[in-house]
Parts: structure tokens; sequence; C-alpha cells
């Protein structure tokens, strides 16, 4: 019978919960948070500490939030077997992640820079991962034979990083601007009509309609920054706060000054018109 690997989770919040519950009957797993005491949870075994859990991992897998994700380094680097992979898959920023890179090698392990690409609750312990780091496709290749869905991308640590938070800066401001646009339809008695409105501009959107966003800013910023401004007049007088419509403004002013990133070159899709 196959020995099964050793595999420490640091971190047993929302996502911690969701990869634990799926490699716990793959892996030998200990898992540690210092919020939650130490038993046996659903099947997942959590123990009293750091060391404990970390000690004779081959992978270690770091899913706590991004503020503590340097701190959980440093208590575990004691600890790190020779050769052990360290997968920090919390959300930080690019330079917290090549300091964690860092802080594993001097221990002599491998840092492996983990972005989660999309809702884990959605998809449990298939959700897509990007990994970066020289030690990246042996993460996807632990990653592979147990369910994970993680895909190397080569360069160094805090590469993953980028592409997920370029991800936030687009996703949570549409999410963002989509809350404050709607409690000021709400606020102006039109919240099914823009809610309609919302719908249909989502639904049609496709790469004609990014490209015009981008050059329709360029041609016209001045405008539309009259436009905001007056938007954000509205919302004061609906009582809403309009801070994406402010910063909006403030975007589109810089936009007259400096113009809008280039619109790239995208070759035709086959079949596509």
């Amino acid at each position: 019978m196959a020995t099964l690997m050793q595999v420490a989770m640091l971190g047993y919040g929302e996502v911690g919960q969701v990869l634990a519950r799926g490699l716990a009957p793959r892996v030998s797993l200990r898992v540690y948070d210092p919020v939650h005491p130490p038993s046996p949870s659903g099947g997942v075994p959590l123990v009293a500490g750091n060391a404990e859990a970390v000690r004779g991992a081959d992978v270690v897998i770091a899913v706590t939030t991004g503020a503590d994700s340097l701190a959980a380094c440093e208590e575990s680097r004691p600890h790190l077997g020779h050769g052990a992979l360290y997968a920090d898959l919390s959300t930080s920023a690019p330079g917290d992640k090549r300091r964690i890179a860092e802080l594993v090698a001097s221990a002599g392990a491998s840092a492996v820079d983990g972005a989660i690409m999309a809702p884990i609750p959605l998809r449990g312990l298939a959700t897509p991962i990007l990994a970066s780091g020289d030690d990246a496709a042996r993460f996807a290749d632990f990653a592979g034979r147990h369910g994970m869905d993680v895909t190397p991308i080569g360069g160094a640590p805090g590469d993953a990083a980028a592409r997920k938070l370029l991800r936030s800066v687009l996703v949570k401001g549409l999410s963002a601007l989509v809350i404050e646009s709607r409690r000021a339809a709400e606020a102006a008695g039109l919240g099914e009509w823009f809610w309609e409105h919302l719908l249909e501009t989502v639904s049609a959107a496709d790469e004609r309609f990014v490209v015009r966003l981008l050059e329709g800013a360029g041609q016209h910023s001045l405008r539309r920054v009259h436009e905001m401004h007056a938007a954000t007049r509205m919302l004061d007088s609906l009582g809403v706060p309009g801070a994406m419509t402010a910063a909006t403004a403030a975007t589109l002013e810089e936009v007259s000054r400096t113009g809008v990133p280039p619109v790239p070159i995208v070759p035709p899709i086959p079949g596509r018109s």
C-alpha cells in the first residue's frame, strides 16, 4: 500500500475548510488555525500548533488571510523540512510573496506562489489556481494527483499574485460599481428599470464592447468628466455615497492628460466574424 503524502494546511476559514475536506481522504493531513481548537472536524484533523502541523510535511498549503501570510510563514520556517514545498495561496501583494519565498528558501524548502482564480465554494477542490516560482510545476503535479486544478505559469513568486490582484481590480471594482449604481437606482425609484438595464449591458459585453469602453474614454474624456460630475451631484442629492462615481471622474480627468492604455491586437478567432 502506497504511503500517503504528509500535508499541512495553515488556515481553516472558508477556503481552508473546502480544501481540507477535499484533501483529507487523499493525503495524511494536519490542519492548524489558531482560531480553531484542536479536534477532528468533519474528518479533518485540527492540531494544536504550527509545529505539529508543519513538521514532517512534504507539502504545506497556506490559506491564511493575506494579512497573516508573512507571520504564518515566519512561524513555519523553523519546522520546514529540507525540500518541502510551501505553497502560499493567500491573496497577498507580490512583494509579500517574494518575502515568503526568501523565508522558505532560508529553511532549505521551496516556495510556490499560488493564486486562487475563482470563488472556491463553486468548484471546491477543482477551483482553478495559478502557480508561479521554480517549483510551481512540482506543486501542480502534486495537486493534479490529489484532485486539485493548478496551472504552473513559470516566472517567479509574485507573478501569480499579480494576476490575481489584477483580476481583483476588475472584478471587485465591478462589484463596487454595481452596488453603488443599484443603491442610487433604488433611491431614485428606478430599481426595476436599472436592474434590467444592468443585465442587458453585462450580457451584451464582448470584445468590441471593451474596446469601445477604452477608445470612447480616450476620445470623449472631457465630456465624460462633466457627465460623471453631474452623476456625483445626483448621488449626493439622493443621499447615496458616490465613491466609485467620483473615482471614475478622477480617472477620466487623468485620461484627458495621459490617454488610455493601448488596445491589444488580438488575432481573429476562426469562425467568428
